[in-house]
């Protein structure tokens, strides 16, 4: 029998894209024991190794250890702090260089996954070409990400600007850094280089930065960055750029710098993929449209991750890209539970915005509670000045915000109260919201963390003492019904 050659190598599964989504994918499928392509047209990682998560929080810990180091008089010591902003790059390219290794070419082939270098487009809905190679599947799984959205503002398209791919590429600090967009990412960045040294101004259109946040965690980022020197526009949205780069303001204002990053979301790379030959459907934004269990509109195809969700973070894009490989070879109408497809679940995710303080989110925010439930939705607030732990710290300017409700009618005791929401800021805020994410997933009793030890003086403790409040008064405080937004 003649061996079918690489150019017509037929698959089980087609994954386009290695970043965190297409990993997991491949992975999965392979733990299945089903043979796989990944397509990829750069390097494995995608933008969470090279461009985003890793890159960011590198350079977040070299700046937020020069702030700790200058801030050291208030803690009974004396430091004079040189940044050598080329050294604090270099370590940054070292870390990506460090963890792309967990995403290396020889280990993918260890794992028995084809990594395709190319560009893939459909040419029919199980047929993908990637370079001058055909290759076909049973099932393919979409999860080409997204990139960095450029808004249509007249004059941008003729000025030189950073993204978050081009930022870290930086050998030389910025003097002045105008930071378009008060999102995680804006956020995050506008910190960190102020920290390091540049002149930072951030330029946010709405009326607050981190609009999907509580209010009172936005008020307290914003402060924070106030403090470390970052000069806050907000509730100004940019009618023109030019040349410096010069930004003018719908006020007739303007703002100018040495540096303009824009970071004012993402878009799926959902163009250039041949989608209209497979029949898959996209929709607002490019997003790929998908069901429950992230099946596009053509049979055989899925799609995970940045182009099809609209949380686009790097654990949501890994856990549904091995929810949609599983699902690709399920039994459509059977239950997850026997063996078919599981549904994709967003209830339970967390955020965190890496400043300082933390911002970590899941669930429902106060706003959106009090439209769901009105006044049953209850709401427990405990300031971290009353936290013995943060006190020790000296970082007493947090929260722990519980929000839970009870079943409601013959069921509205307190004892059935579960949670719907918490948000958390602080030093530790992204490891806190874990017993949130808990709780809401597994579906548990709010009093279950109530009632479990946690060690004394701890973060934690705020957490629990946030949720006993919802049953009683304690450290001073109860908890009240959810109120609309002011």
């Amino acid at each position: 029998m003649r061996r079918m050659s690489d150019r017509g190598k037929r698959y089980d599964l087609i994954v386009l894209g290695a970043g965190a989504t297409g990993l997991g994918a491949a992975a999965t499928a392979r733990t299945a024991g089903r043979s796989v392509a990944l397509v990829e047209p750069s390097r494995p990682g995608g933008d969470c190794t090279h461009y985003g998560c890793v890159p960011s929080k590198t350079l977040i810990e070299s700046a937020r250890r020069v702030a700790a180091a200058r801030d050291g008089t208030r803690y009974g010591f004396g430091s004079t702090v040189d940044v050598d902003f080329a050294a604090v790059m270099r370590r940054v390219a070292d870390v990506i260089t460090e963890i792309e290794k967990d995403e290396s070419p020889a280990l993918l082939r260890r794992q028995g996954i084809d990594l395709v270098v190319g560009t893939g487009r459909f040419t029919g809905t199980g047929s993908i070409r990637a370079g001058e190679r055909e290759l076909t599947a049973q099932r393919v799984i979409v999860a080409v990400g997204a990139a960095p959205t450029v808004p249509p503002i007249p004059g941008l398209d003729r000025i030189d600007y950073l993204t978050n791919e081009t930022v870290f590429a930086l050998t030389e600090q910025p003097r002045h850094l105008v930071v378009l967009g008060g999102g995680p990412i804006g956020c995050e960045l506008a910190q960190a280089f102020a920290r390091l040294g540049s002149e930072v101004t951030l330029v946010e259109g709405g009326e607050r930065i981190l609009p999907r946040d509580e209010p009172e965690a936005s008020r307290l980022v914003a402060a924070a960055l106030t403090a470390d020197g970052v000069r806050l526009m907000v509730g100004q949205a940019v009618t023109s750029v030019e040349a410096g780069p010069q930004l003018t303001l719908a006020d007739g204002s303007s703002t100018a710098g040495s540096h303009l990053l824009v970071a004012v979301g993402r878009t799926p790379r959902s163009d250039d993929l041949g989608l209209a030959a497979a029949g898959v459907k996209t929709g607002d934004g490019g997003r790929i449209v998908v069901d429950q269990h992230l099946a596009t509109s053509a049979e055989g195809v899925f799609a995970a991750g940045d182009c099809s969700s609209p949380l686009q973070f790097t654990h949501v894009g890994y856990d549904q890209g091995r929810i949609a490989a599983g699902n690709a070879f399920a039994k459509s109408a059977r239950p997850g539970l026997l063996g078919g497809r599981r549904s994709w679940d967003a209830s339970a995710i967390p955020w965190v915005t890496f400043t300082e303080p933390e911002v970590a989110h899941v669930g429902l925010t106060e706003a959106q509670a009090y439209q769901q439930y009105g006044e049953r939705a209850r709401v427990s607030y405990l300031l971290d000045s009353t936290s013995d732990r943060a006190r020790c710290a000296g970082a007493t300017k947090g929260f722990v915000k519980v929000i839970a409700v009870t079943p409601g009618g013959l069921l509205s005791a307190k004892a059935l109260q579960k949670i719907i929401g918490m948000t958390v800021v602080g030093p530790v805020a992204g490891e806190l919201i874990t017993q949130g994410v808990l709780a809401m997933s597994s579906g548990m009793l709010a009093g279950r963390i109530a009632q479990s030890v946690h060690a004394y003086p701890t973060w934690s403790m705020s957490v629990r003492i946030a949720v006993a409040q919802l049953f009683g008064e304690f450290a001073g405080r109860g908890s009240r019904p959810a109120r609309p937004p002011a």
